[in-house]
C-alpha cells in the first residue's frame, strides 16, 4: 500500500500564506526591510509599459 499526503487547496494556501508571513515576520526582526518607495519605483520601471 503506498502512502500519500493530499492537501486540499485550501490547506496548501494557507501554508504557502503562513509561510510568506513568517518570512516577513524574520525580516522585521532582523531589521532587514526595504523601502517602499524604492522597491514600487524600481518595479515600476521594470514594468513600465510604453505606447508607440
Amino acid at each position: 500500500m503506498k502512502a500519500a499526503i493530499d492537501y486540499s487547496q485550501k490547506s496548501v494556501a494557507e501554508k504557502e500564506f503562513i509561510s510568506f508571513i513568517n518570512e516577513g515576520l524574520k525580516d522585521a526582526y532582523n531589521n532587514s526591510l526595504l523601502d517602499f518607495d524604492t522597491v514600487f519605483d524600481e518595479l515600476e520601471e521594470r514594468y513600465k509599459v510604453t505606447n508607440g
